[in-house]
C-alpha cells in the first residue's frame, strides 16, 4: 500500500507540474502578446529652427498627427531651435541612436550621401512647384535609396522657400556687387566654392551662430529664406537685402533606419502616412508664410532690391563651374538630367 500510495503522489505531483508549465507558458505567451500591442515608441525629433517658422510648426503638425493616428502608440518629443546641436551633430546623434528624428538642410546630408550637393547649385529650380513634383518623384526615390544605404529613412522632403541674399555693407544689384563681401553659407562645398567664384568669400558658419557672425561682422553677409531671415530676426544686424531667389532650400525629414524597422509594420505605415501629411502642411505653410515674412523684413526697415532676369542668368553664368563640377562626380551627370524632366 505504502509503494501504491508513494506512486500515486507522484503521479499526481508530476501532473500537477505540468499543469503549471503548461500554465506559466500560456501566461507568459499571453503577457507578451500585451506587451507587443501596448509597446509606446519614444520618437525623438531635434531640428534647429523655432517651432514659430513654418519647418518647426510641421514637425508640431507630425507630433500632433501621429500620436492621434496611432493612439498614443507613438509619443514624440520635440526639440527645436538648436537645443541638440548643429544639423550634422543632430544627425550624428540619430545614426547612434541617441536622437531618431530630424529636417536638416540637404546640405548637410552632403557627408553621408554626397550628391545631395545637387540642391546647392545655383537656379536649380525656378518656382516651388518644380522643386515639390522633382523631390517627391524620381529624384527623391533615388535620394530615399541612397539615405537607407547609410543606416536613415526618407520620410518627405520639406521646403524653406528660396534663398535671398543680406548683408550690412552695400545694396547689392548685380553680381559684382558681390564681389569683396564676406558671405556666410551652410556647410556645404559647393556653396562655398560658387560664392568664392564670384569673390564672395562663401565663409561656412553654423545656423546657431549665424546673428552674431552677422553681429561682430565677422560675416559681412548670408544667404536664407525669408522665413530665417524674419524669425532669427537678422534684419536687426543686416541693412540691405536682395531678392535673388538665386538657390532652393530643402530639408530631408529623416528617421534612424534602425529606429523604424523596430516598430511593427502597422506603425511604420501610420510614421511614413504622418510624414507624407506633414510634408504636405509644411510646404503650403510655408507658401503662405511667406507673404507676411516679408513684410516683416520690409517694416524692419531693411533697403530692399531684387536682380532682374539678366541679373539672375549672369549669377548662374559666374557660377557655372559647380555645376560642372557636380556633373563629373559618380551619378551626378544622371542627377541633373532627372531634374531636367521637372524643369519648365
Amino acid at each position: 500500500m505504502k509503494r501504491i500510495g508513494l506512486r500515486k503522489i507522484l503521479t499526481v505531483l508530476l501532473a500537477f507540474s505540468m499543469v503549471l508549465s503548461l500554465a506559466a507558458c500560456s501566461g507568459s505567451n499571453k503577457n507578451t502578446d500585451i506587451t507587443a500591442d501596448d509597446t509606446v515608441y519614444e520618437l525623438k525629433l531635434a531640428h534647429v529652427v523655432r517651432p514659430t517658422t513654418p519647418k518647426g510648426a510641421a514637425a508640431e503638425e507630425f507630433k500632433r498627427s501621429i500620436e492621434e493616428k496611432s493612439n498614443g502608440r507613438i509619443t514624440v518629443s520635440i526639440y527645436p531651435d538648436s537645443q541638440m546641436g548643429t544639423d550634422q551633430e543632430i544627425n550624428e546623434q540619430i545614426l547612434s541612436g541617441a536622437l531618431d528624428m530630424n529636417t536638416p538642410l540637404l546640405s548637410t546630408l552632403t557627408s553621408f550621401v554626397s550628391e545631395f550637393e545637387l540642391f546647392d547649385l545655383p537656379y536649380l529650380f525656378t518656382s516651388s512647384e518644380e522643386a515639390f513634383n522633382a523631390l517627391n518623384g524620381d529624384v527623391g526615390e533615388k535620394f530615399n535609396a541612397a539615405l537607407e544605404q547609410k543606416g536613415l529613412i526618407g520620410l518627405g522632403y520639406w521646403t524653406g522657400g528660396f534663398k535671398q541674399i543680406t548683408n550690412s555693407v552695400r545694396p547689392v544689384k548685380s553680381v559684382e556687387d558681390l564681389s569683396g563681401l564676406k558671405i556666410r553659407v551652410s556647410q556645404s562645398p559647393i556653396l562655398v566654392s560658387q560664392f568664392r567664384a564670384i569673390n564672395a568669400g562663401g565663409i561656412s558658419v553654423p545656423f546657431s551662430e549665424l546673428y552674431s557672425a552677422l553681429q561682430t561682422k565677422t560675416v559681412d553677409g548670408q544667404e536664407n529664406p525669408y522665413a530665417n531671415i524674419a524669425s532669427k530676426k537678422f534684419y536687426e544686424v543686416q541693412k540691405y537685402m536682395t531678392i535673388s531667389d538665386h538657390g532652393f532650400m530643402g530639408y530631408a525629414f529623416i528617421m534612424n533606419k534602425n529606429k523604424f524597422y523596430s516598430m511593427p509594420e502597422d506603425l511604420q505605415a501610420m510614421v511614413k502616412e504622418a510624414a507624407k501629411e506633414a510634408t504636405e502642411w509644411e510646404w503650403k505653410k510655408t507658401a503662405e508664410k511667406e507673404i507676411e515674412y516679408l513684410q516683416e523684413i520690409k517694416d524692419a526697415g531693411m533697403v530692399i532690391d531684387a536682380f532682374t532676369d539678366k541679373e539672375k542668368a549672369a549669377f548662374k553664368e559666374a557660377t557655372k563651374p559647380a555645376y560642372d563640377e557636380f556633373s563629373k562626380r559618380e551619378n551626378g551627370a544622371e542627377l541633373l538630367e532627372t531634374v531636367k524632366k521637372y524643369v519648365k
